[in-house]
């Protein structure tokens, strides 16, 4: 058998370079990054009010994401313009799969926070009963270069070079965490444990900087709610617009009729609608699943002007103006 082996060895070897090629474009990872289209999650699986019935027709929207690419999954994206390919970036390439998922988890619940106390601002001027306090309490670490080990995502940061969170707004404070050397206070809750770590940390000239979502902490909200939703694998903050949306309606109690509803947009505390990525695999996932009424950034039309849609397309730039056009298209 050695021997036979031993003759053949040239010709075996040729014969795996189909079978190495074969492998190599399935597994080999490359330097970029592939968007597809996803699915849609109903609002009323991600909140819960007390003692109101969640609209069913509102749903947020995913697509996904494989990275790094591989040679086939390139090619696979090459024969139709339903997936986009993007080069990864010194963050993407910096970031694990895990670490990946905590800033999914970490953007949600920002989203999800302002999201609730919009709706519930919004509805209190129809409903007085309708109530809600907060405050802004810190930022959440979203990323952090990998190599600064004491820093981990989901870290709430509390104080920046001796400048504590009550002394600023969120969009001061965002501003003073640019810096490129910084000390932060920083508070960490691990399994119900709650612990406050200092960190200093100075930059690199090529190193990306700190990501940060701003944390706000409701202090008491009538009706009360729950949030289910941040026990779910899905993050990201692109839902905050149609999840105002969501629960606006549902507070209010709005017969909008039978209407399958969603949308994209992230929502900040000023009441603007926020750009999200992957606009076009999201309009592809609204086709796929039968959507009527589709809420975006009005700054995303020129991205997807040269594409056909079924369904009724609202562009807007804030919150009220999404309220406005959601009555206008009811009605």
């Amino acid at each position: 058998m050695l021997t036979l082996l031993k003759r053949f060895k040239k010709l075996l070897i040729v014969l795996s370079f189909p079978y190495l090629y074969v492998l190599f474009l399935l597994v080999a990872p490359t330097n970029q990054q592939i968007l597809a289209p996803g699915g849609l999650t109903p609002v009323y699986e991600t909140v819960e009010i007390e003692g109101i019935t969640m609209s069913s027709q509102f749903h947020t929207i995913y697509v996904y994401n494989y990275y790094p690419m591989t040679p086939f999954q390139g090619f696979l994206a090459s024969l139709g313009d339903r997936m986009d390919v993007y080069p990864l970036s010194v963050r993407d390439k910096d970031t694990s799969w895990r670490d990946e998922y905590l800033a999914g988890q970490v953007s949600k619940l920002s989203s999800l926070q302002i999201s609730v106390i919009k709706a519930y601002e919004l509805a209190s001027i129809e409903d007085d009963k309708i109530a809600i306090t907060h405050h802004f309490e810190g930022l959440m670490i979203s990323y952090r270069p990998s190599r600064i080990k004491e820093l981990q995502i989901g870290d709430i940061v509390l104080s920046i070079n001796g400048e504590n969170y009550s002394d600023h707004d969120e969009l001061g404070f965002t501003e003073l965490a640019k810096a490129r050397e910084a000390t932060l206070l920083i508070k960490r809750v691990q399994e119900n444990e709650v612990s406050y770590h200092e960190v200093s940390y100075v930059l690199d000239d090529d190193e990306p900087g700190l990501r940060y979502y701003p944390n706000y902490v409701i202090e008491q909200a009538t009706p009360s709610f729950t949030l289910p939703g941040l026990d779910s694998v899905v993050g990201g903050p692109s839902g905050g617009m149609i999840q105002t949306l969501s629960i606006y309606v549902s507070l209010l109690k709005l017969n909008i009729g039978d209407i399958k509803i969603a949308g994209t947009g992230t929502i900040l505390m000023s009441g603007n609608v926020g750009l999200i990525g992957g606009i076009r695999q999201k309009i592809y996932t609204a086709i796929d699943q039968d959507v009527d009424l589709f809420f975006i950034p009005k700054a995303h039309l020129e991205d997807i002007d040269d594409m056909n849609y079924p369904f009724d397309l609202i562009a807007v730039e804030t919150i009220e103006q999404a309220v406005n056009a959601l009555y206008e298209a009811i009605n």
